[in-house]
């Protein structure tokens, strides 16, 4: 499905363009129309570009007469794949047109001095999202200050949700991270004339946080009887936004688990995990998968591609006590596109479980984190 066409010598996306216009491809040249935003078989479907004529020659060979996806790629010709960006605006800008159909939307507008890449404004403000909802997608681009934006639209009476790759699944988008006006925008500290001296006295800076690390006690521990149930012990987030974690539980049977999991991006999005036993001596094996991580993922270039011997790169494996009659591992490796993908996998004599997910730098901690968890709770399953 295209995304991205030109009219009258500029480029358009999907959004900008009358339902009745008619672009033209910008890697064949073919002429396309608009196709409007529809649902299929319970999943969205954003507004796109089709390619006439190559689905017309499609047609023209099927018995049916109604071209499939698959059919028409399968002619050889223009894939009809854009620019990922402006792909990722238009999908999240059609989104919200089918969410939000009484709104006004509008592509790159500014709030103040700053643009998003997609801005819905309501005629009245609405709870949660306030005056509307800013849009800001980000494609291999880190170089924008999260922190000021968001603080800026918030200031301006705007939600905003920050979208990336992982937000994305086919032609739609989850906008479920959307950072609300409401209760989220508090006064700014610089605008606070106005307000009673006790008011202003609470909203000064005060001295730093401090933290400190309390463990649980193993008589609060054993004060449960949790004899029949999974007890989720402690939980670490791998990835932004929650999508990849790691756990460590008690199995009803009392013995300790490690587990990795993961969501689909997407509404109802799927989720995947695998849960392995893990004895004492898997602490140090944790932090030692977490220290090479680390070291030869995160602080290390990627091989090039003459480099590889395969488009999935293996970086190391670290392997797990497992069971009698299981084997565990966990692995770290390298992406056609370089992101680095963690999986852990375990081999039952007739079949073998796995799960892999692309995580970032803060796996590293998260994994750590597990690891001394994991050691405190064998130590108080010791004492009980």
């Amino acid at each position: 499905m295209p995304f991205l066409g030109t009219l009258e010598g500029d480029r358009v996306i999907p959004p900008q363009v009358e339902d009745n216009a008619t672009v033209v491809c910008p890697v064949c040249d073919e002429q396309m129309t608009v196709i409007s935003s529809y649902e299929r078989e319970n999943s969205f479907v954003s507004r796109h570009f089709r390619h006439e004529k190559q689905e017309a020659d499609v047609e023209a060979s099927t018995t049916t007469g109604q071209a499939t996806l698959d059919e028409i790629g399968k002619t050889g010709k223009c894939p009809g794949e854009s620019d990922q960006h402006l792909k990722m605006k238009s999908i999240a800008y059609a989104r919200l047109d089918n969410d939000f159909s009484e709104a006004t939307l509008e592509l790159e507008s500014g709030i103040g001095d700053r643009v998003a890449d997609v801005l819905l404004t309501f005629d009245e403000p609405r709870n949660p999202y306030g005056r509307g909802i800013a849009v800001e997608v980000q494609y291999r681009n880190e170089g924008k200050d999260i922190e000021a934006v968001t603080d800026h639209y918030l200031a301006s009476g705007y939600s905003v949700v920050w979208l990336d790759e992982d937000d994305f699944s086919d032609y739609d988008v989850d906008l479920s991270g959307i950072l609300t006006v409401w209760p989220y925008a508090l006064p700014d500290r610089s605008a606070l004339e106005g307000y009673p001296d006790i008011v202003r006295w609470l909203r000064q800076e005060k001295s730093p946080t401090v933290e400190r690390e309390i463990p649980l006690p193993g008589e609060f521990w054993i004060s449960f009887d949790k004899s029949d149930e999974w007890v989720r012990i402690a939980k670490q987030v791998l990835r932004r936004r929650g999508r990849a974690w790691a756990t460590i539980s008690r199995s009803p049977w009392g013995d300790l688990t490690f587990q990795l999991g993961k969501r689909e991006s997407g509404y109802n999005a799927d989720i995947e995990s695998v849960t392995v036993q893990v004895s004492p001596e898997d602490c140090d094996r944790l932090r030692a998968f977490a220290d090479r991580l680390e070291r030869e993922g995160f602080e290390s270039e990627p091989p090039s591609p003459p480099e590889r011997e395969e488009a999935w790169h293996d970086i190391f494996t670290e392997w797990l006590s497992g069971t009698d009659t299981i084997t565990a591992w966990l692995s770290a490796t390298f992406s056609p596109d370089d992101d680095i993908v963690i999986a852990l996998g375990k081999k039952h004599p007739k079949e073998t479980d796995r799960v892999s997910m692309v995580v970032d730098r803060r796996a590293v901690n998260g994994l750590s984190e597990i690891a001394d968890l994991l050691e405190r709770a064998f130590e108080i399953e010791r004492k009980k």
